[in-house]
């Protein structure tokens, strides 16, 4: 089991590489903090340009309004990184109403100019991290929560999924081979072509596949391949099927000696609300659209002092 878990790891999880120190998280990071401060300014902060006298200094608190999972932080850091700032809470720290989370100092039309964008960054982050961290502890480590390419913030989501304990899933279409149905249709359904054409191209390849008969073919094509000597490493992503069907599905791979060598994703129209009924079905992971597209922000607010 122990080892399984660590393929699990293996195959789906790049939350290592979400740091500021890895020059392709830096480059997105920069380039869209960059982006978000340019709308928000436009030409001008007119507000703080007509009120703040220039150079002024100022210091302020940044202080939670709602408990919940600290995120974003090392991002912010970097945003305001010609400001002085002292970080009271870290990154996956929980956090409660009231909690002061940072002290910042520096320039005040700086710490003004970018309120709205800082507090956007940790609100949004700590709210996924947050939905993840509950939802990961559900699961009671019977299965391991992944996110999905269904992001609004690209990598700033995924690193606040890997913050609240949950995997990365792809960061990009670079990570893994990925065979979905609109692959496979214009491969005339071939499995074994897709996973031929595949097998030199990545180390970590998974199918999709919707009912118990594509399930069996692909674990069955897959057995081939690794009878041959490959060394891939392959997973069946079990798409839009009910707990009810993917037990049966596992139980039947299991009976024909199919179910060892292969790990195993389901996804599709699962929520908070029947996740639940995935945990038991011998899935090693569930992964759900809602982690980033629908998770809801935590209240943090910036106070000068």
């Amino acid at each position: 089991m122990q080892h399984r878990r660590s393929l699990v790891l293996e195959f789906w999880n790049r939350g290592g590489e979400l740091t500021v120190a890895n020059i392709r998280y830096r480059n997105f990071v920069r380039g869209f903090l960059t982006e978000l401060l340019r709308n928000d300014a436009g030409a001008n902060d007119l507000t703080t340009s007509s009120l703040i006298k220039k150079n002024k200094k100022a210091s302020a608190i940044i202080v939670a309004k709602e408990n919940g999972m600290l995120a974003g932080v090392e991002e912010f850091k970097f945003l305001n990184s010609d400001l002085e700032i002292s970080a009271i809470k870290k990154d996956g720290g929980k956090i409660k109403n009231g909690d002061a989370l940072l002290e910042i100092s520096g320039d005040a039309g700086k710490i003004l100019g970018r309120e709205r964008v800082s507090l956007n960054l940790l609100q949004r982050m700590s709210g996924i991290a947050t939905l993840a961290s509950g939802l990961d502890k559900k699961l009671r480590n019977k299965a391991k929560l992944a996110a999905t390419r269904k992001t609004l913030w690209g990598l700033l989501d995924k690193k606040a999924v890997s913050v609240g304990h949950g995997l990365t899933h792809r960061l990009g279409l670079s990570d893994l081979v990925l065979i979905k149905d609109n692959h496979l249709k214009l491969l005339g359904g071939n499995i074994e072509k897709a996973i031929s054409l595949a097998i030199n191209k990545s180390k970590y390849i998974e199918i999709e596949v919707e009912d118990s008969k594509q399930a069996l073919k692909a674990a069955n094509a897959i057995k081939l391949f690794n009878k041959n000597g490959h060394e891939n490493l392959f997973a069946i992503l079990l798409d839009k099927l009910r707990p009810d069907d993917i037990i049966l599905i596992i139980k039947e791979l299991k009976k024909q000696n199919l179910y060892e060598n292969i790990l195993f994703e389901a996804s599709g129209n699962i929520n908070p609300q029947n996740l639940i009924g995935y945990a038991d079905c011998g899935i090693d992971v569930v992964s759900m659209g809602c982690l980033t597209n629908s998770a809801k922000s935590l209240d943090i607010s910036l106070e000068v002092k």
